[in-house]
């Protein structure tokens, strides 16, 4: 069965017929809402389409691009995360992490506060954590040790999706028990492909981190409107449909390769 570590099922388009169409395929993921806005409709399309028996698990949080957003208009965002996360003892907490390219990242502000926050909560529920990571990997690993990773703490472990770092920061992460996920992206610097080519087989996973912009990364004329806003039905749906289940599979299947060639795995 395939498995995708990674992607945001519901900004995906026609999301309810994807899922079913997912589950048809076999693909197993973890489908993403790093919003709060997003957490209650993922929740209620997981529940009303029995998602779970269909290998879908959902991962729920706060990503550092919508902190400021999150501390404006959502007062009790832990307390909502807090709520929709204990719905079932499966759910991971994130994605959340810290990022560079966004005005809220410095040290001691709002990036860090929500990133030491969601790493409390994925602690104390015993989940673990998918964290987003761009450009200051040491200063994400320095906090988790704060907050008690690499403690012994197997029951929630840290999650390195869409993994860019290097050598050293692969060993930090292994050392504190985490995984690490593996994007196309991944595969672009010299230095993550030399970690990838060292890290345990059971250590990695594999992802798309599937988005709104997926379908048209692969061209083939998908831009179409209604895909990204969700109309569900429409007479071109069922070919939507079709064309992503099969373009996330290759994108799954084609990382899930370039990776074992690197180590050389066994298939």
């Amino acid at each position: 069965m395939a498995f995708d570590n990674h992607m945001h099922l519901g900004r995906l388009p026609h999301p309810s017929r994807l899922a079913q169409a997912l589950g048809q395929a076999g693909y197993a993921y973890n489908a993403v809402a790093c919003e709060p806005e997003e957490w209650e409709p993922l929740w209620e399309l997981w529940l009303s389409e029995g998602l779970k028996s269909k290998g879908c698990n959902l991962v729920l949080g706060i990503h550092p691009m919508a902190v400021q957003r999150a501390a404006e208009t959502h007062k009790q965002g832990l307390r909502g995360l807090r709520q929709v996360l204990e719905r079932d003892s499966n759910f991971q907490v994130g994605e959340t992490g810290l990022d560079r390219r966004f005005p809220e990242y410095s040290e001691g502000g709002l990036q860090e506060q929500w990133f030491v926050f969601q790493a409390e909560l994925a602690l104390e529920l015993q989940r673990d954590l998918q964290i987003h990571c761009v450009g200051d990997y040491g200063r994400a690993l320095k906090l988790l040790r704060q907050v008690g990773y690499g403690k012994g703490t197997a029951a929630s472990r840290p999650i390195f999706h869409r993994f860019g770092g290097d050598m050293g920061t692969a060993r930090q992460i292994l050392d504190m028990g985490g995984l690490i996920s593996v994007h196309q992206s991944s595969l672009e610097k010299k230095s993550s492909r030399a970690a990838i080519a060292c890290i345990p087989a059971e250590r990695l996973l594999f992802e798309t981190d599937a988005d709104e912009s997926f379908c048209t990364k692969f061209g083939g004329g998908l831009q179409v409107k209604n895909e990204v806003t969700h109309v569900e039905g429409g007479d071109d749906a069922g070919d939507v449909v079709e064309n992503t289940v099969r373009r996330l599979l290759q994108s799954l299947r084609d990382v899930r390769e370039a990776a074992e060639n690197l180590q050389n795995l066994p298939r």
